[in-house]
């Protein structure tokens, strides 16, 4: 129980000079020092701050420039019938706790948490090493935030229900059966991810982190089916081939920008190791096939934020062998998606995507306060972190479509098309007029 506090006292403490001693004695008694006795050394106060000390320490004090000395401080609070820990408590509402008993009750709370969990789990027909790997997940609630034990509540429960599912369940379908709420399984919900990382455990499948090729493998060990058809990504072009329908949607399509879902990538499929070129916006895919149709580059739209069936297709490029030379808008959104690409290709190269193209298109390598716009690196990674410092200072988004034509001309000279009048005769291919808005000579990615 907290000591009440006279109303002139309360006051007191609440100045700026006195909350400031205060503060040092509630961390004094946080690391188990003494409250009564002792002095603040450490403590610098302002002039006025002093003032405001003294109107309890007195005159004196203030005037011989001396630190605070708890014990003065506690024979001035006596006379209130106060010590100078009570006040502290006082003020804050709640006994101190030192803070090797909190970090003590914190590790007692968190294992007991962790193991009413465990206890969830393994009487719902868990294995009980399966349970040590799943609360072993970072990506799980912290063990003693309270948020544990009902998730693994859920989770069992969830997966009781699963064992009496038919094969072929759709996830929408049981998640709104089963939660009344047909997103309450995605991979965005704790509980979807809960569920999904103990199934691949289960069945010793790799760890799902997105709802992309592992999610639905871990879905489907248990018999229920992902969605799809609605994540979906723009191709141009590419060199599938394999019994999957993606393979033949892109062989029945050469120059034509094809969608292709996450349904239509399952099955087998793999592709001859080229270059492959990705962007985010469909009008650069759009141009690309208008001026370069079957002659043009294989190219992969992401369409803004990169989907699962991207994700999925840039990592199986990325596997057969391809060379992934990607780009996104400048913009927070485009660091984002440069992110997503690495993390599936991390050996991804930048296609213009870096500070010196950047600061080109916002003209701050003309201007005398400009920072600096080295030359691009190949390097993807390296490259974003150059056009984020750069762009940290500018703030000036610039869309892909500003690049239109400049990017039109990388995919040309990729096809082996030259894009500037030659000194011959013969003349440069027609690139729909897209040409005449922001014609460069090709330099190094």
């Amino acid at each position: 129980m907290t000591t009440a506090i006279p109303p002139g006292i309360e006051d007191w403490a609440r100045l700026p000079g006195p909350a400031a001693v205060l503060a040092a004695v509630h961390t004094r008694a946080r690391r188990g020092h003494r409250t009564e006795t002792g002095t603040l050394t450490g403590l610098a106060l302002t002039a006025e701050q002093r003032r405001e000390v003294a109107l309890l320490l007195g005159t004196r004090w203030a005037l011989a420039g001396k630190p605070v000395r708890l014990q003065d401080l506690a024979a001035k609070l006596a006379e209130h019938h106060l010590s100078v820990r009570g006040l502290v408590e006082g003020l804050h509402g709640e006994q101190i706790e030192p803070d090797k008993a909190h970090r003590s009750r914190a590790q007692a709370e968190a294992a007991a948490e962790r193991d009413r969990a465990a206890t969830h789990l393994i009487e719902s027909g868990v294995v009980a090493h399966v349970v040590q790997r799943w609360l072993a997940d970072t990506g799980l609630p912290r063990p003693g935030s309270g948020e544990l034990q009902p998730l693994a509540e859920q989770v069992a429960t969830f997966v009781t229900r699963l064992r009496f599912t038919n094969s072929g369940t759709r996830l929408a379908q049981l998640a709104a059966d089963t939660q009344h709420d047909a997103h309450a399984l995605d991979a965005d919900r704790p509980l979807g991810r809960g569920v999904a990382r103990l199934l691949a455990i289960e069945h010793d499948l790799p760890r799902p982190q997105r709802a992309g090729r592992a999610w639905r493998a871990a879905w489907a060990a248990a018999g229920v089916m992902c969605d799809g058809v609605s994540s979906r990504v723009l191709a141009l072009n590419l060199p599938l081939t394999g019994e999957s329908p993606a393979a033949r949607l892109c062989a029945a399509a050469p120059g034509e920008p094809v969608w292709l879902t996450l349904r239509s990538l399952t099955g087998t499929w793999t592709a001859s190791a080229s270059d492959v070129f990705v962007c985010e916006n469909p009008t650069i895919a759009e141009a690309a096939a208008d001026a370069l149709g079957p002659t043009c580059p294989p190219l992969v739209c992401t369409d803004g934020i990169a989907s699962g069936a991207a994700l999925d297709l840039l990592a199986g490029l990325a596997a057969a062998g391809c060379t992934i030379h990607a780009r996104a808008d400048f913009d927070p959104a485009g660091f984002t998606i440069a992110d997503q690409v690495l993390s599936v290709a991390s050996g991804a190269l930048s296609w213009r995507f870096n500070a010196r193209t950047y600061a080109e298109e916002c003209g701050l390598n003309r201007h005398p306060d400009a920072p600096d716009a080295p030359d691009a690196p190949d390097d993807l990674a390296a490259a974003v972190a150059g056009v984020r410092v750069v762009y940290d200072r500018a703030r000036s988004p610039v869309h892909e479509e500003r690049l239109l034509a400049l990017l039109l001309s990388d995919l040309a000279a990729g096809a082996g098309i030259p894009t500037q009048t030659p000194m011959t005769s013969d003349a440069p291919p027609d690139l729909g007029g897209y040409r005449s808005l922001h014609v460069r000579s090709r330099d190094t990615q």
